[in-house]
């Protein structure tokens, strides 16, 4: 299970790490409660996270003073959305662990930080695990995603090896290598990690899923549904397999059947006003994907209105006033995603490209061409090889309509390099040629796109484009 942006739950990177393999010695005097503990904490590896949340719970009815089982419950809700109360979790971790080992107050002190965004403090009590407790392999799994997680690959890849060379069967640990190399743009190696990691845990949901997440990266869209539907004969409720079904569905213009499988997918996780509000962002994505801008805009704003910090629905907010037309409150709401960015310390993080990105189609749509050009510059700075593909297909838009169709071309071949059959890429090369003239070209890869889009909703905007498109070049 690796972190993807719309459609799906969004990057929890450094809450999932915690692997049992290397568990410190527990400070509970229930034996009950260490019974839970150990189980939730088995879950909550496997992402599995219902279960494992109500495990924690039985554990800390047997033993209130558990500090680990408390620092996991504040994780295991960060992970969910529930900011507020992972936050009450761990200050009551860090009152009861005065009494706790040594690398149990390490492992909450880390939780701390990080769930109060203190980054470079978090990266420091994880050199501390490393150097107290060298071989521990899932202290050197956090330091790794924490390097990760500023862009630091290279860092973040050295000691993912490493937590694999301590405990060659850290499964987790595999798996995060896998999607660091992917994340490079080294595929072969990543579907190496990915085949050794459904080796470790073949009756585990979330290897077939993290091995069709690195198929849908590249477009291998009918691979990576038949691992996702693999993941859920092992485990029917993987709500992770069942979202990535729907950002499947979706790409692919099947949005009813995309939104019942978010449905069914958030129905599985531990419920609550977060989750509410996700099902609500959703169907706004899904909204703004059959071109229903302002009944968009109304649920963004209601899902901020539950939470101020949902961030899919500040970019959503920001999209959909784009498209009304509506500037002066776009770019507002640009600056004040910023600002939750700055406060959160993401500015250096893998989310910045989207941030960027949204910049880009914002100035593109007001007509300020070469502002969004810039602005993609700034995606580029912060962008991998992996997440490249999105900032190149903009640049392209880019160029068309500026009538730089060579650089737009050559914007397009980047961008199909990485992902061969991205949807969005392939409509921006289409309207290219349309553009240059070029019908044969315009016919062959528009027909491209379409057999993609077999099944597509009657009222996919990208769809009814590609339509017009082809059908102005038949009236010719």
């Amino acid at each position: 299970m690796y972190p993807i942006q719309p459609f799906g739950l969004p990057l929890f990177l450094l809450f999932c790490l915690c692997s049992c393999g290397n568990e410190p010695k527990l400070s509970s005097h229930s034996p009950m409660a260490l019974s839970f503990y150990e189980k939730g904490v088995r879950l909550w590896d496997q992402f599995y996270y219902a279960e494992a949340k109500a495990c924690l719970d039985s554990a800390l009815m047997y033993d209130s003073t558990f500090a680990m089982a408390w620092g996991r419950l504040a994780v295991l809700n960060f992970d969910t959305r529930d900011e507020a109360r992972a936050r009450n979790n761990i200050a009551t971790a860090l009152r009861f662990s005065r009494n706790a080992t040594p690398l149990e107050q390490l492992y909450i002190k880390l939780w701390h930080h990080r769930i109060h965004f203190a980054d470079r403090d978090a990266g420091r009590v994880a050199d501390s695990l490393i150097q107290a407790f060298p071989d521990d392999a899932e202290a050197h799994v956090m330091r790794a995603a924490l390097y990760e997680s500023v862009q630091q690959l290279d860092s973040a890849i050295t000691l993912y090896r490493r937590a694999v060379e301590l405990d060659t069967g850290y499964a987790k640990a595999v798996m995060l290598l896998g999607y660091a190399y992917s994340t490079v743009g080294d595929q072969e190696k990543a579907i190496a990690q990915m085949q050794q990691y459904i080796k470790l845990a073949p009756h585990l949901a979330d290897p077939r899923a993290s091995y069709a997440d690195l198929l849908m990266r590249v477009g291998r869209y009918d691979e990576a549904l038949d691992q996702y539907r693999k993941s859920l004969e092992l485990k029917p409720d993987y709500w992770y397999a069942i979202n990535q079904i729907g950002s499947i569905y979706s790409a692919l213009g099947r949005l009813r059947d995309a939104e019942s499988q978010f449905e069914r997918g958030l129905s599985f996780l531990p419920q609550g006003p977060q989750i509410d509000a996700l099902r609500i962002v959703v169907r706004a994505d899904l909204n703004m994907r059959r071109g229903q801008h302002q009944k968009a805009l109304e649920e963004y704003s209601q899902v901020l209105a539950i939470d101020s910090t949902n961030y899919d629905a500040s970019y959503g907010l920001v999209s959909a006033l784009s498209k009304l037309g509506r500037f002066d409150e776009a770019h507002q709401g640009i600056a004040d995603v910023r600002a939750e960015l700055e406060r959160r310390n993401l500015m250096n993080s893998q989310l910045v490209v989207g941030f960027h990105l949204m910049r880009a189609r914002v100035l593109m749509d007001e007509g300020r061409l070469d502002e969004a050009k810039s602005a993609c510059n700034d995606a580029f700075e912060h962008s991998t090889p992996v997440s490249r593909g999105a900032v190149f297909r903009q640049l392209a838009e880019i160029y068309l309509k500026i009538g730089e169709y060579d650089n737009a071309f050559d914007a397009c071949e980047e961008a199909l390099g990485i992902n061969p059959n991205s949807p969005p890429s392939l409509l921006t090369l289409t309207k290219l040629y349309d553009a240059k003239k070029d019908r044969r070209m315009t016919r062959e890869i528009g027909n491209r796109l379409l057999s993609l889009w077999k099944d597509i909703d009657p009222d996919f905007q990208d769809a009814l484009e590609l339509k017009k498109v082809l059908g102005m070049n038949r009236a010719r």
